[in-house]
């Protein structure tokens, strides 16, 4: 599929109005094994389990800036801005255990791949010749997105080689780093809540009041939210205590509302990673 330039740099200059994650569809195996590693975390479970609040882990950081030409308009970002969006996926992860080792920074000058959209050949053609390490290490695609904010492939038994094991990784739009024009997504939050996907969370509200994101410690939540309006509460009742999760990092809320993952959610990244990412590293 072909863009034109210009879609992109109009896209670029105007201001986000409205988060829009690409991972609005879960694969039903995962879908599964989430259900499974849901019955495994009682809340005995989440209150005694030391090994998961004090382990930690090293994910392997690549990340590309691909871009259309070298001016902000086409999609440019500089070493620095990388280092920025590092520095913030640390920050934010540390509650988690989850620590990130930056392997390299690498521009890419190519104004097709720049603006592929998702699951598109292009995409595949882009990662086939930029991804970097095994399924455990972490591709960051930052570039001129169309119409999204981000989206990160979610978890699953790929074979090295396959089409799934090369697309493996993160797309965020490059204007939402730290200081970034995407107002009011430009604290580099997206690239936190997108690899929170790769890692294998869901969004908070994923299957609405009654479903969730199969995590016992995340307050049920009916639709995603826009801004951060203190007091939302979309699933009403003794059956779903507490107010909307509007601070999680999984929600839709503006980057300066985003501030924290819960235990639950620790608990299922490292569920997740044994069960998924782990194995590419022995």
């Amino acid at each position: 599929m072909k863009f034109m330039v210009v879609t992109a740099l109009s896209f670029l200059a105007s201001t986000c109005v409205a988060r829009k994650c690409g991972n609005t569809e879960v694969p039903d195996a995962l879908l599964q094994e989430t259900a499974r590693m849901k019955s495994m975390s009682t809340l005995k479970t989440l209150n005694t389990a030391s090994s998961y609040s004090t382990r930690t882990q090293k994910v392997k950081l690549y990340i590309h800036n691909v871009y259309i030409d070298r001016t902000a308009e086409g999609g440019y970002i500089s070493n620095e801005d990388m280092q920025k969006q590092f520095q913030v996926l640390n920050e934010h992860y540390a509650s988690t255990g989850i620590y990130f080792d930056l392997r390299r920074t690498i521009h890419t000058q190519n104004g097709t791949w720049a603006i592929s959209d998702k699951d598109s050949e292009m995409e595949l053609e882009m990662k086939k010749s930029l991804r970097k390490g095994d399924y455990g290490d972490m591709n960051l695609y930052l570039r001129p997105l169309q119409g999204w904010l981000g989206w990160c492939t979610f978890p699953g038994d790929f074979e090295v080689g396959s089409d799934g094991y090369w697309k493996d990784g993160c797309d965020v739009l490059q204007s939402s780093i730290p200081g970034g024009t995407a107002v009011p997504y430009n604290e580099g939050k997206t690239a936190v809540h997108e690899i929170g996907h790769w890692l294998g969370l869901l969004h908070t509200f994923q299957g609405g009041c009654d479903g969730g994101d199969m995590i016992d410690d995340t307050p049920a939540e009916g639709t995603p939210t826009d801004g951060c309006p203190e007091g939302k509460d979309t699933c009403t009742g003794v059956a779903y205590p507490g107010l909307d999760p509007i601070h999680n990092f999984m929600d839709y809320s503006d980057d300066a509302c985003l501030t924290q993952f819960t235990p639950g959610q620790t608990v299922r990244i490292y569920q997740t990673w044994d069960r998924y990412r782990a194995p590419a590293k022995a």
